[in-house]
């Protein structure tokens, strides 16, 4: 191990187990090398021993070649002891030189050994104070104060990463942890995070809140969609923050008997039933989830607001019942066709009354519309009307004079109950951000007016940044209600800029010359209360309200309006939609009902082969190539040490 391995801190601990056992481990490791150590010095010794005895030896042996020689050279001639002499002292040389070379080669192997011993000395040293500076940390205050994951996490740093072949084993492991939590996740009905920003793939807190007293069980049936399918998905949102809503997908083997039932599989398209107890509504998502925006041209998702209306109308016991007024040139059911399909696919029931037969204002009347008379209706049904306001009843009203010389003293006299009046003539905005604009030209005379923050109806509208239009309005005027027991109070809606001109003359084009500019009111809510103090019939004090919404033009609610060459459908853009059912919720007394329906300018789609084999290269191929390119990285960093 190098000094600078050796110096490495130890970031993380591991548990007193561990510690104890590796202290063990680590004390006979160290045992076992210092007696290797010891055994090696001996041999080495033993080695030098054995080589000294030799030379020892050697040289005795030499010593009696020496003397040998002299006495065998003592008898003989002077000149061959000369010559004798010469030679043994060559003899001499060779052997002292090969001593000399056997004494370095056992130096050099003297010094090997050293070394050696010197090198595993070292890594001993070096793992003792490691070890030492392991135990510190282990016996450290941050140790005592660690968690179990603490501690466990070190170990695995420790014991899978240090190792090559453990870590190509974590990567295989982490590999197969995360194609399983995929395959785990999609068996699974796990609730899906929606990160676009209006929420459009999620249920909206305004269902949740007009289903919250849902206390009924309602099914579901989806025909012709698999469960993967995004409205599929969608619906079980609703399963899962309501218990009462249940949810089947159905075919003719799975369930024969609702598809025969509720004929789902004679229409040819995928359809959902919606059933409570003996109630039920058919929803066909090809045509009814999806509508157009008229102010942006772009198709508009209506799944939520259908889903949830038709939950609501299947669930209610006590529908609301609206009467439209007919009769009078007021706008039939079939001119205002959207409106009503929007209403009764909440909680409403809507039905017309001919006011030119009525005697009386149904007892199960909750609202009367209203809706741009074209003339004066009877004193009869002005009587029956003013009947049905004193028990508390409630009118939406519109009124639009195209000729001023038309009279209209019986409908004034119902709107002077809540001191109202509409003066003749057609607002003209000057100021282009409060008139409507098509294809880059403007129409001062079809407004976009502001809405009130203050009143329920328009509160969320304005915060929404949605507008409503209204052509051809008239402005209105309010004064004080001088009756004995009444109070009438007011809350204005609708008002234009202060740019605003009120045109009289309408014969030929409009012209402002001349007139005042100044603020109008073309939408009021008006409350009427009427007190009965306690007398000798009446033992306590008793009140009744009723409520009017009266504006200057109810066009913005109809179909189609013309005007000239250009025809609008009002009701098609989003916000006379939300605003008109908004209104409605009000004198329902259905606050749940007042919201803004989500919309977004998408239209659904099923991916295709190509998208879908995208999809799940980004989810599942690019991870695996990032895993092992990590794995041919550290491949290369590690030869490179």
């Amino acid at each position: 191990m190098s000094k600078k391995n050796k110096n490495k801190k130890i970031e993380k601990i591991e548990t007193p187990e561990i510690v104890e056992n590796n202290k063990e481990e680590k004390t006979e490791e160290l045992s076992m090398n210092e007696k290797e150590s010891v055994d090696l010095k001996e041999n080495k010794t033993s080695e030098v021993n054995a080589k000294e005895s030799n030379k020892v030896n050697n040289k005795k042996i030499d010593d009696e070649k020496s003397e040998n020689k002299i006495d065998n050279q003592t008898d003989g001639k002077a000149n061959n002891e000369a010559d004798n002499n010469t030679s043994n002292k060559t003899d001499e040389s060779k052997i002292n030189n090969i001593n000399e070379a056997e004494k370095e080669n056992n130096k050099e192997l003297e010094n090997d050994k050293t070394e050696e011993l010197k090198n595993k000395n070292e890594n001993l040293e070096s793992n003792s104070n490691e070890d030492e500076e392991e135990n510190n940390i282990e016996d450290s205050e941050s140790y005592k104060e660690a968690s179990f994951k603490e501690k466990l996490s070190l170990k695995f740093r420790k014991r899978l990463i240090s190792s090559g072949i453990h870590t190509i084993i974590l990567v295989v492991f982490l590999v197969l942890i995360f194609f399983g939590v995929n395959i785990w996740a999609g068996s699974r009905e796990l609730a899906q995070i929606d990160v676009t920003e209006n929420h459009l793939y999620s249920v909206t807190q305004a269902s949740k809140d007009q289903l919250a007293n849902l206390n009924k069980d309602v099914y579901i049936y989806i025909y012709g969609y698999n469960d993967n399918n995004d409205y599929v998905t969608f619906i079980k949102q609703y399963s899962a923050f309501n218990n009462h809503i249940h949810y089947e997908i159905v075919t003719e083997e799975t369930n024969y008997e609702i598809v025969s039932k509720y004929n789902l599989s004679d229409y040819g398209n995928a359809a959902m039933v919606i059933v409570c107890g003996d109630k039920d509504k058919t929803v066909y998502p090809e045509y009814e989830f999806s509508s157009y925006d008229y102010s942006t041209g772009e198709s508009v998702n209506i799944a939520e607001e259908t889903i949830t209306n038709a939950i609501l109308n299947v669930s209610t016991d006590d529908p609301i019942k609206v009467y439209f007024a007919t009769g009078d040139g007021e706008y039939k059911m079939s001119e205002v066709s959207t409106l009503v399909a929007y209403l009764q696919a909440q909680v409403y029931e809507c039905e017309e009354l001919n006011l030119l037969a009525v005697t009386e204002v149904p007892d199960d009347c909750d609202i009367l519309a209203i809706l741009d008379p074209t003339q004066d209706i009877t004193e009869m049904a002005a009587t029956a009307i003013k009947n049905y306001i004193n028990k508390g009843g409630n009118i939406i009203f519109g009124q639009f004079r195209i000729d001023k010389e038309t009279k209209i003293p019986n409908l004034q006299s119902i709107l002077d109950l809540y001191g109202v009046s509409l003066s003749y003539g057609v607002l003209y905005e000057g100021r282009s951000s409060n008139s409507f604009a098509y294809e880059n030209y403007s129409y001062p005379y079809i407004l976009i007016p502001n809405l009130s923050s203050s009143n329920e109806i328009s509160s969320e509208l304005s915060k929404s940044g949605l507008y409503v239009i209204i052509p051809w309005a008239q402005s209105l005027s309010i004064s004080n209600v001088e009756e004995d027991n009444v109070i009438v109070s007011s809350s204005n809606i609708l008002t234009t800029s202060d740019k605003c001109y009120n045109i009289t003359d309408l014969n030929g084009q409009l012209k402002t010359d001349g007139l005042e500019a100044k603020e109008y009111i073309i939408g009021s809510e008006l409350t009427r209360t009427v007190t009965t103090p306690a007398d000798d019939t009446n033992a306590e004090t008793t009140s009744v309200s009723s409520k009017l919404l009266v504006f200057g033009n109810a066009g913005f609610m109809a179909d189609y309006f013309t005007i000239g060459q250009m025809q609008l459908s009002p009701i098609q853009y989003p916000g006379n939609a939300n605003f008109a059912l908004n209104a409605f919720a009000e004198l329902a007394e259905q606050e749940d009902l007042i919201t803004v329906r989500k919309s977004s300018n998408v239209t659904n789609f099923e991916s295709t082969t190509q998208e879908d084999r995208i999809v799940k290269t980004i989810i599942f191929g690019i991870p695996v190539i990032i895993i092992l390119a990590g794995i041919i990285i550290w491949n290369i960093r590690r030869r490179k040490r």
